[in-house]
């Protein structure tokens, strides 16, 4: 099998055999590598875009030497040290540069930059590639609020600037240095100096195994999104950041060792993210930026390890879909993501059932290490990361919008998923798992999915009047509801409370994260349904509209042995609680649900 990009500048090769390993989420440092090579050569493609761009610009060079002149300087370099050009381009920040660029250049982003500024990145990455090679070379840079970030090597800044303005800058002897005014500066590697601050790394190693990375806390274009500032971490910060990559990186290597050494090839950069204000661990990834991971501050390296495999799935997607499309465009967002709270389209959906297989696989392996304080906890997570992915796979396959490469990679995803079934878990853990995976599907259900007004008149009138409906599904169409983007969080906090901390379960109600719960969510995730439909039932006469009243009622019937009406409040809330309201409350939710178990086609769906 051959997969050309008609964007790149030379052809590249990915064998049938290596789509399938990386499909199936077993690849090693040989495929990561072919990877890099596409990533490489897109940036090339961007690259002379950009050179194009430029040319169409009258603004794009100002002051500063044109794009045309700093491409030929490039050439120069790439003629005598051409791996000193791909470790710039490579960086990770470069990419989502250039993915800024060209959208600004084709309309799709604003801003105030004057078009100099935005251009005139391309004459650092000459100088960064100079200064690498030993070779010498002048030219001049721009600088946002008195700073250059300058790729690979940090951040120079310069006091008393306009918001826009220039440097001379230059190498001699594989040294930068840059002068605004009176004031010159030296890039002295990664020590902190007046005007410069270096772009630090740290270095793991385990069993042999070495893992090394930026913490890139300086550049403009290390986020997801737009230029940011700087947010330098402390020494102290630094130094945690530190212990807990080299605690994640032991744990990766001796537990899971296919993931790291993948890590080991293609992590090359984390960016440090502000913390949440719920304590939970925030991490990301784009695909304009091949290499990096964004992460908060973790609670432990544990944490840390399950975030690194997790984005890196993100990071080894996005590199494959720079070369073969695997869904028919974008999509609306109409799909169901058991990990996400708002509905996504097709290709965010394919992204997710990736990652999720590779947090399912992490704690597939992690269930099995000894010494885990709290053992049901990994047969927890792995439980609900299975069931979300599985879910996810099914709908993903129905939906029709994948591209023959497409179906194939997601087949060969399910397949090795094969015998995860046939794995032992922890009694309450895996009952602990459904309930949130249940929970989950119907709120999202509740929230976001709307029956047919004039099914739900009919059916109505049909229970007024004691007679069967007519023939029909119970036509719904998905329309995203904006408000509901974060909904999620109490039940699945309180199912790892009761695993965590079972002494502190009772007051969990009381906590922030936990104020959405009700007694009866308590009540259930203890394992009394009985008293827990009593109690949804009591909260739904105090609150007709509430959707988790709704969702926890029906987790409760099919509990405590009323399965056909909590299937029916499980998989078609949406139905039951339109129909409730049409009916003004006039008939007990159980018994409507069961009422509706007995009349859909073919029973509940």
């Amino acid at each position: 099998m051959t997969i050309t990009s008609s964007t790149d500048p030379v052809p590249i090769q990915l064998s049938a055999e290596d789509f399938d390993r990386l499909a199936a989420g077993d690849t090693g440092p040989g495929v990561i590598r072919q990877l890099i090579a596409i990533e490489h050569s897109r940036r090339l493609a961007l690259l002379l875009a950009t050179l194009k761009a430029a040319a169409e610009n009258p603004f794009s060079a100002g002051p500063l030497p044109s794009a045309e002149r700093t491409w030929d300087s490039l050439e120069e370099i790439q003629a005598q040290a051409p791996d000193a050009v791909a470790a710039v381009l490579l960086h990770p920040p470069v990419g989502r540069w250039l993915a800024h660029l060209m959208r600004r250049h084709h309309g799709g982003t604003g801003g105030r930059t004057p078009a100099h500024i935005d251009f005139g990145q391309l004459n650092t990455l000459a100088l960064a590639a100079s200064a690498i090679a030993g070779l010498p070379h002048r030219t001049r840079v721009p600088l946002r609020a008195g700073r250059v970030s300058i790729p690979r090597f940090g951040m120079a800044e310069f006091a008393d600037c306009p918001p826009w303005d220039l440097a001379d800058a230059w190498t001699t002897g594989g040294v930068i240095h840059l002068r605004h005014g009176a004031v010159t500066v030296e890039a002295s590697g990664t020590t902190d100096t007046p005007g410069w601050a270096g772009l630090r790394s740290v270095t793991a190693t385990a069993d042999g195994l070495t893992l090394t990375v930026f913490v890139d806390d300086l550049d403009p274009w290390r986020d997801v999104a737009d230029p940011i500032d700087p947010v330098r971490l402390s020494p102290a910060e630094f130094a945690t950041w530190e212990r807990l990559l080299q605690e994640a990186w032991t744990l990766l290597v001796t537990h899971h060792r296919p993931a790291a050494e993948g890590l080991a090839a293609g992590f090359t950069s984390l960016v440090p993210l502000p913390a949440e204000h719920d304590g939970d661990t925030r991490s990301a990834s784009s695909g304009e930026a091949f290499g990096t991971i964004l992460c908060s501050l973790p609670p432990d390296a544990v944490t840390l390890a399950v975030a690194l495999a997790h984005e890196f799935r993100h990071i080894k997607l996005d590199g494959l879909m720079h070369l073969v499309e695997l869904s028919e465009g974008a999509g609306i967002p109409c799909l169901y993501a058991p990990w996400r709270d708002d509905p996504r389209p097709a290709g965010g959906l394919l992204q997710g059932i990736y990652a999720f297989h590779g947090i399912a696989g992490f704690w597939r392996s992690q269930r099995r290490v000894p010494g885990h304080p709290r053992p049901s906890l990994p047969d927890f997570e792995y439980a609900y990361s299975r069931a979300q992915t599985r879910h996810a796979i099914r709908i993903v396959l129905a939906d029709g919008v994948l591209t023959p490469w497409g179906r194939r990679f997601v087949e060969r995803l399910a397949a090795s998923m094969d015998d995860w079934s046939d794995d032992d878990l922890d009694p309450e853990a895996a009952e602990l798992a459904a309930l949130v995976t249940d929970s989950h599907r119907a709120g999202w259900l509740i929230r976001h999915r709307h029956p047919h007004p004039d099914r739900v008149a009919a059916l109505a009138e049909a229970w007024r009047e004691g007679t069967e409906p007519g023939p029909g599904a119970p036509g719904a169409d998905v329309r995203p509801d904006p408000a509901m983007r974060r909904w999620s969080g109490a039940r699945l906090g309180l199912a790892r409370c009761r695993l965590v901390a079972p002494d502190q379960y009772a007051e969990a109600h009381r906590t922030g994260w936990g104020a959405r719960l009700s007694t009866a969510d308590l009540r259930l995730f203890a394992g009394d349904a009985t008293s827990a439909v009593r109690l949804f039932t009591a909260d739904l006469a105090a609150d007709p509209e509430s959707a988790d009243a709704w969702t926890g009622l029906g987790l409760a019937l099919r509990r405590s042995g009323d399965t056909a009406a909590g299937t029916v409040l499980l998989q078609h809330p949406d139905l039951v609680s339109a129909l409730h309201r049409e009916l003004a409350g006039a008939a007990e939710p159980a018994e409507l649900a069961g009422w509706l178990a007995r009349i859909l086609p073919g029973g509940p769906a």
